[in-house]
């Protein structure tokens, strides 16, 4: 928007310098553009953010300097209104399309009337043209505070006007000399013979627009809801400068006002009668006072540091924001604003980020109960969440648990879930149909068993693995799942769980399936699925999978924050030679659980077995073993002194013989 630095002059105290001006301007999230020298003026080109169209106009943008500086604004003159409830153009007003609606008659205009050279210049520098004076009064208004108001011919219209739901298919043409098809159903403003004279919110008719022969005028200032505005300029792809204000959302509390403005300007220049304005109101959540509870604590809270309950209710109250008791009342020229964190986001750009000093993060009490986000986690994985009825064919257990429904829309959902499995499994199968050969999916949803006369609905996370770990055909990637690669899953979200055999399931199989526990609480299990369910799917490879009841899981902060080092970190390399039997996963745990000084990790970096030497049933594992220091650079002798141990410790505890360092 192209607004006039003069023009802005009159509302507030500005900089003279336009770098400092910009700079003001930029702080406040209003972006400048340009700063064009325009003779003894200069034109300011700025560009809103959608939320902010309460600066759309040189009225708003001065409101937000007056609050950012700290200074009175001056506010336009207006004719005193003389409000009436007597109605004699409106017939009905759709409260969906317009809550509140206004009009103003003015008879015996003289359309030829110049319209003064102050107001020409400062549309031209808005890049708005003159047409004649009621039109160009009409965006003067519009510019000065925001709020479009449309004039009509009143001569050129049909009886009354409603604004309303078009009835059926109809043509128009609008002021932009363009014939627009408009369909059943568009929010139009028509007079009682169905001739359609504008867009509400966005365009009026060339029938009933303002000409040299117009007399009598009707003007109307209104709120458009809008979303409605939005549609229709988005339909028929028309964005006009009232479009562009409606849809971001006027001040309904300016139609009044707006019409008293335009009343006051004419007022100059023509003869005209006392501001008469007739008001329709109409019961809407959009026109509705906004009003939240105000939480004082959650500015410190965010910005980190105490900038004073003072300094924080003058800023507000500079806004426009009253603080009555513990309620928040927000203006009605803000929509944007919704809660405490819009509050915060408002004093701190008012404040000036660049003035909130830097303050160590607050870290949270350890020991927390907190839910863990198992959706994220299980999408980092490589899972895909689905989400399935919870009706199924039947289940797989006892059925006496199940709950079969009394009108089942169809066989195939006839029985309440008591497992997940079923429809992931249908899942695989819908996928594998498709040529996909690696199936990782996820579900998180309620079970439901009757356990007597109770029907309990426990909540359930299950997922499942099929085919290869990796679509893409390389040799080194066709390996498929297994158990393996659930239990890293799980541990993955869960790090406390450990895992025993499992002796009775219903889904799994009991000789390729685990218990996953918590706290020595069973949660549920993991595995291979029985073949005999995955026969009934007709599935031609296993399906592993896990189930777990997660009702009541609640997991307690074991983080313990340290320092990162500065110094840079060696890797040793230890060759060992094994049997093909030993385990050296056990041999790793028991080393890392041995006192040293500088080793901060060791893992198998490498296995080698010698095809040729299969008989002597040895292989070589290369352990890499990582050794840094918090405090300095490690020398030689700190290295050999670790390594040592280590190598002391695989020779003496557990008879390893060493190849090579």
């Amino acid at each position: 928007m192209k607004i006039s630095k003069n023009w802005l002059s009159e509302f507030v105290p500005i900089s003279k310098s336009n770098i400092n001006l910009e700079n003001d301007l930029t702080k406040l999230g209003l972006e400048v553009d340009t700063i064009v020298k325009d003779k003894d003026d200069y034109v300011i080109d700025i560009e809103f953010t959608p939320n902010r169209g309460d600066c759309l106009s040189v009225y708003g943008t001065a409101r937000d300097l007056s609050a950012y500086k700290g200074k009175k604004i001056n506010k336009p003159s207006s004719s005193k209104i003389f409000s009436t409830n007597k109605n004699i153009k409106i017939k009905d007003v759709d409260p969906m399309i317009s809550p509140e609606y206004r009009y103003m008659i003015l008879d015996n205009i003289n359309i030829n009337t110049k319209t003064p050279n102050q107001i020409v210049r400062k549309l031209k520098q808005a890049d708005i043209a003159t047409v004649n004076i009621i039109v160009d009064i009409s965006n003067y208004v519009m510019l000065e505070i925001g709020q479009p108001t449309h004039a009509f011919d009143l001569d050129k219209i049909n009886g009354k006007l409603s604004i309303t739901k078009l009835k059926k298919k109809n043509k128009f043409i609008g002021i932009d000399n363009k014939e627009h098809i408009i369909d059943k159903g568009t929010a139009v403003i028509v007079d009682e013979k169905n001739v359609i004279h504008a867009l509400p919110g966005v365009i009026g008719s060339k029938k009933s627009a303002v000409s040299i022969t117009t007399k009598n005028i009707l003007f109307e200032s209104a709120f458009f809801v809008p979303d409605i505005v939005r549609l229709l300029s988005r339909k028929l792809r028309i964005q006009t400068d009232s479009s562009y204000r409606f849809e971001r959302g006027v001040d309904y509390n300016l139609v009044d006002y707006a019409l008293s403005r335009i009343h006051f300007l004419l007022s100059d220049l023509l003869i005209i009668d006392k501001c008469i304005v007739t008001k329709i109101s109409k019961k809407s959540l959009l026109t509705k006072e906004k009003t939240f509870n105000y939480d004082s604590n959650l500015f410190k809270r965010i910005l980190g540091v105490d900038i004073g309950t003072k300094n924080i209710k003058s800023i507000l109250r500079n806004l426009g924001i009253t603080l009555k008791a513990k309620k928040a009342i927000i203006p009605s020229y803000r929509f944007d604003i919704t809660n405490n964190y819009d509050l915060v986001e408002e004093v701190s750009r008012i404040f000036g980020f660049d003035n909130i000093k830097e303050a160590p993060l607050c870290i949270p009490p350890a020991n927390r109960n907190h839910s863990y986000n198992f959706d994220e986690k299980l999408v980092t994985l490589g899972y895909k969440e689905v989400i399935n009825f919870t009706f199924i064919s039947k289940n797989y257990s006892d059925k006496s648990r199940s709950l079969r429904l009394e009108n089942p829309i169809s066989v195939e959902k006839s029985v309440m879930r008591e497992s997940l499995l079923p429809g992931l499994l249908s899942n695989i199968v819908y996928n594998s149909n498709r040529q996909q050969k690696s199936i990782q999916l996820f579900e998180i949803g309620k079970t439901y068993l009757k356990d007597k006369a109770k029907i309990i609905e426990p909540k359930v996370l299950s997922a499942v693995v099929y085919g290869n770990k990796s679509s893409v055909d390389l040799v080194a990637n066709s390996y498929l799942f297994g158990i393996a690669d659930l239990k890293s899953h799980i541990l993955s979200i869960f790090p406390d769980a450990i895992f025993q055999q499992n002796n009775n399931s219903v889904y799994f199989d009991k000789d390729n399936s685990l218990e996953v526990l918590i706290d020595n609480k069973v949660i549920g299990e993991c595995g291979l699925v029985s073949p005999s369910v995955v026969d009934d799917f007709n599935l031609k490879a296993s399906v592993y999978a896990f189930e777990l009841c997660i009702n009541n899981i609640s997991f307690k902060d074991k983080l313990i924050f340290k320092e990162l080092s500065q110094f840079p970190a060696v890797y040793k390399d230890i060759t060992i030679i094994t049997n093909i039997e030993t385990n050296v996963l056990n041999i790793i745990d028991e080393l890392r659980e041995e006192s040293y000084k500088y080793m901060k990790n060791i893992r198998i970096k490498d296995i080698f077995i010698n095809k040729d030497k299969l008989q002597s049933n040895n292989r070589n594992v290369t352990l890499e073993i990582c050794l840094q220091s918090n405090r300095k650079t490690l020398e030689d002798k700190d290295i050999i002194e670790d390594i040592n141990k280590v190598i002391s410790n695989l020779d003496n505890k557990h008879k390893i013989k060493i190849q090579e360092i």
